[in-house]
């Protein structure tokens, strides 16, 4: 009575598991976010200050006001290009599902050349906003904080570039590795 139990419960749980398997990888949709895409960031300003260690409340007060006057700057971009961020991500949707059905890798390329060509103009903008912060910062930070203050901008734009899917590992991967060693195995 328990074995037929435990083989049923196994059975039902494999085909439950095959079928939500099955359905998840043919309706998933591409997860894209334009806002990154355009390169919208904005910044926290108790954040910046601890990482560029401003002591000063002086500084501390310039820091706030740039950051968030910054911070208004996009958010005014954000606001006024929600119709070309959903646009877009409509695009690319439609063009994902399309290589999906016709296995052409050609038509996402294509797709990502349009895409980045309407969304050059907000980059544009994006860029020049974080060009007038950067000078803002150069009149009254020091040397040591201007150079946090560029690696944290560059960590930041890092964080932006999709990642790429992580491949899957191969199971002969540990045999691989102990090739050539002969009897040093241990």
């Amino acid at each position: 009575m328990k074995k037929t139990f435990v083989i049923i419960f196994i059975l039902t749980s494999t085909i439950a598991f095959s079928q939500q398997k099955g359905s998840h990888s043919g309706n998933a949709q591409m997860q894209v976010n334009v806002k990154k895409l355009a390169g919208i960031v904005p910044y926290d300003t108790n954040d910046v200050i601890k990482r560029i260690k401003i002591k000063k409340t002086e500084n501390k007060n310039f820091v706030e006001q740039a950051i968030d006057k910054y911070n208004q700057k996009i958010n005014e971009l954000e606001i006024f290009n929600t119709d070309i961020f959903t646009s877009v991500k409509l695009y690319i949707n439609q063009k994902s599902q399309e290589a999906k059905l016709s296995n052409d890798i050609n038509i996402l390329r294509e797709a990502k050349i349009k895409v980045d060509e309407t969304l050059q103009p907000l980059k544009d903008k994006v860029a020049k906003a974080q060009n007038a912060l950067d000078k803002e910062f150069k009149t009254s930070l020091n040397a040591k904080q201007l150079k946090t203050w560029s690696k944290y901008v560059k960590r930041k734009k890092e964080a932006l570039k999709p990642k790429a899917p992580a491949r899957p590992q191969m199971q002969n991967q540990g045999m691989r590795s102990r090739r050539g060693q002969g009897m040093n195995r241990y």
